[in-house]
This record gives C-alpha cells, structure tokens and sequence, in this order.
C-alpha cells in the first residue's frame, strides 16, 4: 500500500469506530437540555429570521436567558427546519459531527507522531465513553462544534508553521475558525494559548522560541482582538460576561479562591478516573456527591501529587518529546474553564465539559508510547502480540460500554431515573427525577425525591425552583407562584424565580403584577435586556387583551343592537 492508501485506511478505520460507538444513540429522543433549549424554544424552529439568532442568548428567557451561542442555535434552526422537529435529524447530525472530529484528531496527530502512535490515540478518543454525554445529548453540539473548529484551527496552524512564516489566508482562516469557535461556546476563547503551546513545543523551527513568537504575534494579536470583539458582543447581547447568580455552582459560589482551589484539587481525581477508566459515568455529579473541600485532606494531597508529578514528566520531556509536553499544555488549557478558578461555571464535574480535554490526554497516551517505542525498540513476537491484542481488547470495552450508555439519553425518564442511580448522592439528581415524576403526575414519589435533595444539600433552593419549573409548565402557574414567591422572599436577587414568576403572572394576564415583579428585579440588579424582553412580553400580552375584549364588547354591542331592532 502507498502512504496515501494508508492513511485513508487511518482514517476509515477511526471514523468508523468513533460512528460504531455512537450509532445506538441515532434512534433517541430529546433530553434533558434539549427540552428547553430546542423543543420549547420557538427561536429555533425556524429560519425565517435567522440573524435574530446572533442577538438572542442561548437558554431561552424563562430560563434565565443566559449564555450566548448563536452558531449552535443556527444548527439547530437548520436541522428542525429540515427534519420537521425530528430528533432522528438531530442526532444524525451529532454522529457526523464526531466522526468529523476524530478525523481532524487523527489529522493533528499525524503531524505529530508516527502513524501508528497517530492511529491509536485517534482510536482511544474515538471511542472513549466519557464522549457520549457530548454526542447523545443534542445540546452537546455546542461542545462538539467547538471542538471540531478549534481542532481545524490547530491543524492550519501546524501546517502552516511546518511550511515557515504563516501567511495571510492561513491567518484569515483561523481567526474564522476561532470565532466561529467562540459563538458554538464560550470556551473555545483558550485557542490562542494553544496555539502558543504548539509554537513553544511542537513546531519544529531551529529559531530561538523568543524570536518565533515575534513571527506569530500578528496573529495572536488578531486573535485577541476577536476574542475581545466576541466578549463585547456577549456583553452586548446578555448584559454580562458571568453566568447568572443562580446559574453558578451552588457548591463554590461565593468560595473564596482558595476554597475552589483545594475543591478542584480533589475533582482532579475524578478527571484522572473519567480520562483513564470511564466505567462508571453519570449525567450529575452535584452535592454531595462532589463536596466541598475546606482544609488538607489525604484526596486533596493525592491529587497534589498527581498534578506536581505530570507537570515535571512534562518538563523533563520538553526536550526529548515534545509532544508529550504539548499534551499536558493542552489538557491544562482546556480544563481552565471547567475548573471553576477562573469563574464558577455551574459545574464542579460535567461529563462534557472534558471532551476537547480528553483529547489532549489521548495525544499525551500516544505520545508517551511512541517515546518508549522509540527508546526501547520494536516490539517483536510475543510482546508485539500481547499489546495489539490489549490494545483491541480496550478498543472493543470503549465501544460497549459506549455504545450501551448512548441508550441512557434517550428521554428524560431513563436519563433522570438512571443518574439517580448512578450519583444517589447527588441533590440535583433526585431534584431532576422529580420534576420527569410531577410531569407523570406521580406527585408523592416526586416530593419523596425532593425531600431527598433538600436533605442532601438544603444550601441550593434551586431543589424547589427547578419543581416550580415542573409545575408551571406540567400543570399550570397556579401552582407554580406560590414557590417563586417563596424563594424571592428569601433571595429577591434569584433570576430564574423572578423569570418564571413574571412569566407565569403575564400567562395568568395579572399585568400589573408582572411590571412590579419585573421592576424589583431591575432593582436588585437583574439583567437588564432580561428584564426589558419580559417587560415587552408583559406589554405585548396587555395590549393584546386589550383588542381582544373591545372586539369582544363591540360583538355584544352588535348583538344588543340587533336585539333592539327586532
């Protein structure tokens, strides 16, 4: 075979396994976020004025109209428009899209290692359980399409640099790239570290680094000025560059930072157990099944340990493989959003959250092999034998358990009923099961759930709001008011409440009810264009009642007349 033959099997073959691994899932339903971001949000069931899409957040407004995605949301326009609403277009689109990234892995690795090691670590990404919450779940394209641009990005960079100076229409290309990145989700902001990672690390130039980080500074200057363009507009568009108050992670929110700190240092050994052994995988890993850490702990010193010791491997290899230590780099650059030290994301653990960190760690898995495989020979024979047979054997465990949790997602009963199995010890487990049983109207079994939660972690009314949810949308805002009040009462600065309970007040046409509820939330600092669209909403229902009783009067004014004249 040709090396061109040869890396078109490459790539088959790894497109293939990343499609078998994710294939079980293409019959599924909408879950979870899907419901509310896609299904219940109007904004994206049409393309009639798509461009309103780039001036609209990505939850809808009853949810607190928080973050700010329009490219995602454009994908999901196109996709309903073309399946009718269908979830079967949906997640065929999800698989495509996987399959397209772990091509572009495989590309990136190419550049980097021999093809064998390129091979298998673009395998082990393909078929990692620890994707399948980002590939079943629809709203993870947000999460796969960042990837899949940033992954681009990075193979035009590398390229670029292997053929010298980076030209104007590579540059052009990835500043493209990285906006477009940046509004599929906010994370892909981490581009231009990366790119500096590869330049420090991997692209082979006999320069001094000082001097070739002068070649790339206008394009890291353009980087930034569109990172900075794409905050303004979040700014612009949201009102704030946090997430909201009540959004945020209930378990560091309002920490100090070295509360985060020591707290991320034990989820560091969730990380290293979800990157390396995957089998146990849950859709929440809230309270308290994730707590918080206050003082040294033998977890916390382990994860110390663990993180000092790969930054050393990765300083000692800088030299003698370099790849190795550009997939540290990478790992740690794309674990800085999800580590809550820069801001709290609302997450401790989210199984999603890891996908483009993973991949840095299967490139470091790849790269450390090649390296023992350079330095120590050839495997011959026996041993040869033993390691492709393990290799398949672990191949073949990532496509199973894969390919059975892809069914997990396939509405929100199953999900909801087997995370309260998989994290029994998480709040917002059982909080989510509650509302799937209020919508069956299974109501003792659901306050039994909510019991629960309140009981594992009492510091998050989140517990009843997310009900109050339920109740507002299952069986109507009667219901649903009374909650909203409660927990306004209580903390007049929660925006989901003050959302839902304008919400519910403007459904019910108390009008004036809705203006003072609106107007308390611009006092105690809620977003402003939040509360601008509601006041709208409150204005446009207002109205039109108004119409519709005076052509209701002048129907009985009509009638009263005819009566008359007969």
């Amino acid at each position: 075979m040709t090396a061109r033959q040869i890396r078109i099997a490459l790539w088959a073959s790894v497109v293939s396994l990343a499609v078998a691994a994710s294939i079980s899932g293409i019959t599924n339903g909408f879950a979870f976020d899907d419901l509310p971001i896609i299904v219940e949000n109007g904004s994206t069931h049409s393309l009639a004025h798509w461009w309103q899409l780039f001036a609209q957040s990505y939850w809808p407004l009853i949810k607190g109209g928080d973050l700010y995605r329009p490219v995602t949301m454009l994908g999901f326009a196109i996709q309903w428009t073309i399946g009718g609403g269908s979830p079967f277009v949906f997640h065929v689109v999800s698989i495509l899209l996987y399959a397209l990234i772990c091509a572009a892995f495989l590309a990136i690795l190419l550049e980097l290692l021999p093809m064998w090691a390129a091979w298998l670590g673009a395998a082990l990404f393909a078929v990692h359980p620890l994707h399948v919450e980002a590939v079943a779940n629809v709203v993870g394209q947000s999460e796969l399409l960042a990837a899949l641009f940033m992954f681009v990005a990075l193979l035009v960079f590398l390229r670029a640099r292997r053929r010298g100076p980076i030209s104007l229409r590579d540059t052009s290309i990835i500043l493209l790239l990285y906006l477009l990145g940046c509004l599929s989700k906010e994370h892909a902001i981490v581009l231009p570290a990366l790119l500096l990672a590869a330049e420090a690390t991997v692209v082979k130039n006999q320069g001094r680094l000082r001097d070739r980080l002068v070649a790339i500074r206008p394009l890291v200057l353009s980087l930034a000025v569109v990172g900075l363009a794409f905050l303004w507009v979040r700014i612009h568009v949201l009102g704030t560059t946090a997430a909201a108050s009540d959004e945020s992670n209930a378990l560091l929110l309002g920490q100090p930072f070295s509360i985060r700190v020591m707290t991320m240092l034990r989820v560091l050994l969730e990380w290293v157990r979800l990157f390396f052994w995957p089998a146990h995988l849950s859709a929440d890993y809230s309270p308290r099944a994730i707590e918080l850490v206050t003082g040294p702990s033998p977890e916390m010193l382990a994860s110390a340990a663990i993180l000092v010791g790969f930054a050393v491997l990765a300083w000692m290899a800088r030299h003698r493989a370099p790849v190795a230590t550009f997939a540290f780099l990478w790992a740690a650059i794309a674990l800085l959003i999800p580590s809550n030290l820069i801001i709290p994301t609302g997450f401790s653990v989210a199984e999603r959250t890891l996908f483009f960190a993973s991949a840095g760690v299967m490139l470091g898995v790849a790269a450390s092999a090649a390296y023992l495989m350079e330095n120590r020979g050839a495997l011959t024979g026996t041993a040869r034998q033993l390691a492709i047979g393990a290799v398949g054997i672990v191949l073949l465990l990532g496509l199973i358990r894969s390919g059975f949790r892809q069914r997990v997602w396939r509405d929100n009963y199953t999900i909801f009923a087997q995370t309260v199995e998989d994290s029994p010890a998480s709040y917002k487990a059982h909080v989510a099961y509650s509302a799937v049983l209020l919508q069956q109207k299974r109501r003792s079994e659901a306050l039994d759930e909510l019991r629960l939660a309140n009981a594992l972690f009492p510091a998050d009314p989140s517990a009843i709001e997310y009900v109050a949810d339920a109740y507002a949308r299952v069986e109507g805002c009667p219901r649903a008011i009374p909650i909203y009040a409660h927990i306004l009462a209580k903390d007049p600065r929660r925006a989901r409440s003050r959302v839902g309970l304008a919400a519910c007040l403007i459904a019910l046409h108390d009008h004036e009810g809705a203006r003072k509820t609106i107007r308390q939330g611009l006092a105690n600092g809620a977003s402003r264009s939040v509360m601008q669209q509601l006041m709208a909403m409150n204005d446009s229902s207002e109205a039109s009642l108004s119409s519709t009783s005076r052509l209701s009067s002048d129907g009985h004014d009509t009638l009263a007349d005819r009566n008359r004249d007969h």
